[in-house]
């Protein structure tokens, strides 16, 4: 992948309402492509769970969460420096990605060295042929980072849509047809490996880009200090999202684990699929936006008072409903994951406010303060997780629930809200119609679900309609409810409009 000649300008033009009208758009089409990948991942996973047992999924949860420090080491926040810088030349971009493969083939090399320990650790022999195999995706992960940093900053929503959907719907074809072979926990690695393999080829096609001869140039150095700060931030998330399955792995073996897995795949990935088009666009969007303090602050405000109101009723439902959702999409023998997959909901209502908090940081250039101060919050819950795992898996989901709700949130957005165009005062005036209409329609929830009629797919997607109807009226008792309902309604209006 040798000199090629390129544009020397890599980001969109424009003006702030010309950048706006792009985002909108690009939200749109990525809301597109995730509609596609939820209903892929959903019924993969109904479908997996069915050929395959807890102790596959549990294994792969045990490798896991090492593969993913690793893929975060390998872009070292590289990517990040990408999106946020405003201008950046040819020369600089070649030599993030010559760091990112350099440092991606290290870390390969370490994943496969350290395999026999990891299954040491565990006291399960298989990690170790796992684990080295997934370190094919570590090679993949650091090729195409960049490639799709790029196509991010570019805004080129569409295109990564495309890519996201296309590797998924491959790595699900191996992984399904490997199951249905009899393979087991190797369809799981499979569907990892190709995901990879998908990513980066489509990633490289669509971007249109190639690197510079090898080298890295002392321009880009100093990106380094940057992204290695996003990195330290993204590492501490990595310890909140992972560590609870090490100390699961580790206490109770591979069988909990699997179940654990499960009803956190089952609870977080229709998330991140829902919250998706606004994290893709946020960072690029408001670090274009950072020289006008009303534009960001109206993009912001709308941003994430939208995602909170398509979230917060479809997480409400699942907890309240958690036992018939276990039971009709899984399987009988995954029951007994409804108490930690209602626990793992109430800890879904704040991670999203985690995440849009470093929004805020990283297109402000504030990275170093939410290093800090992710720090500090990440180790309340930390600790959380070492006293709940006296309680087994439900026992960690809770503590992360509590210590997340109760500290590391409040910590983080007062930290956030000190400086900068987004202030405390704005938040409460967003905020209290939401926390509002969560508590009545969860009280609306709870009531109804006294009745025992929710054991169908039918019955459940009323309820989940119900969930939305509760929601969306009592906040639009609230005049500062009717105003987000409002906006929203327009940006729909506007996005219909523009549709060719």
């Amino acid at each position: 992948m040798s000199g090629a000649t390129v544009p020397p300008e890599f980001s969109p033009s424009g003006d702030a309402g010309t950048l706006k009208r792009q985002s909108a758009i690009g939200a749109a089409m990525t809301m597109g492509g995730q509609g596609s990948k939820f209903a892929l991942q959903f019924g993969s996973q109904v479908v997996l769970a069915r050929l395959l047992l807890p102790t596959d999924f549990g294994l792969l949860a045990m490798v896991g969460p090492l593969v993913m420090a690793a893929l975060l080491l390998t872009d070292l926040g590289l990517s990040a420096a990408t999106i946020q810088r405003p201008t950046i030349s040819q020369s600089e971009l070649s030599s993030l990605f010559w760091l990112n493969v350099v440092i991606g083939g290290c870390l390969a090399g370490l994943a496969v060295a350290a395999a026999p320990l990891v299954a040491v650790f565990y006291a399960t022999p298989a990690v170790t042929p796992v684990m080295r195999t997934m370190a094919i995706a570590l090679l993949l992960s650091s090729l195409a980072a960049q490639h799709l940093a790029l196509l991010n900053r570019r805004m080129r929503f569409g295109a990564i849509a495309l890519i996201e959907v296309g590797a998924l719907f491959a790595s699900i074809v191996v992984g399904v047809g490997g199951a249905l072979a009899g393979f087991g926990y190797w369809s799981l690695v499979a569907m990892q490996v190709t995901h990879g393999a998908t990513t980066f080829t489509m990633a490289l096609l669509f971007s249109r880009w190639r690197p510079s001869r090898p080298g890295i140039s002392r321009d880009a150095l100093h990106l380094l200090r940057f992204g290695g700060t996003v990195t330290g931030y993204n590492l501490l998330g990595y310890l909140i999202t992972n560590l609870d399955n090490i100390l699961i792995g580790a206490r109770f073996g591979a069988g909990p684990l699997g179940i654990y897995d499960r009803a956190y795949k089952l609870m977080f990935q229709p998330l991140w699929q829902m919250t998706a088009p606004a994290a893709r666009v946020a960072v690029p969007l408001l670090s274009r936006l950072s020289g006008d303090a009303a534009q960001y602050r109206g993009a912001y405000l709308a941003m994430l008072g939208g995602v909170l109101t398509l979230t917060t009723p479809g997480i409400l439902c699942a907890i309240v409903f958690a036992k018939p959702v276990i039971f009709v999409l899984l399987g009988e023998r995954w029951v007994g994951a409804a108490p930690t997959f209602a626990w793992l909901g109430v800890a879904a209502l704040s991670l999203q406010l985690r995440q849009a908090a470093s929004w805020l940081f990283v297109s402000q250039g504030r990275a170093a303060e939410q290093l800090r101060w992710g720090g500090l919050g990440s180790a309340a819950i930390i600790a959380g997780y070492l006293v709940g795992i006296f309680w087994g898996p439900k026992g960690v989901a809770m503590s992360a629930a509590i210590s997340s709700a109760l500290i590391q949130i409040p910590m983080m957005w007062w930290a956030v809200t000190r400086s900068g165009p987004v202030t405390r005062a704005d938040m409460l005036r967003m905020g209290v119609p939401l926390a509002a209409a969560t508590a009545i329609s969860a009280s609306v929830l709870a009531l109804l679900a006294q009745q025992p009629v929710w054991g169908n797919v039918p019955m459940l997607a009323l309820a989940g309609v119900l969930a939305y109807a509760a929601f969306i009226g009592a906040l639009a008792l609230f005049p500062g409810g009717r105003m987000q309902l409002g906006k929203g309604v327009g940006l729909v209006r506007k996005l219909v409009r523009r549709r060719p």
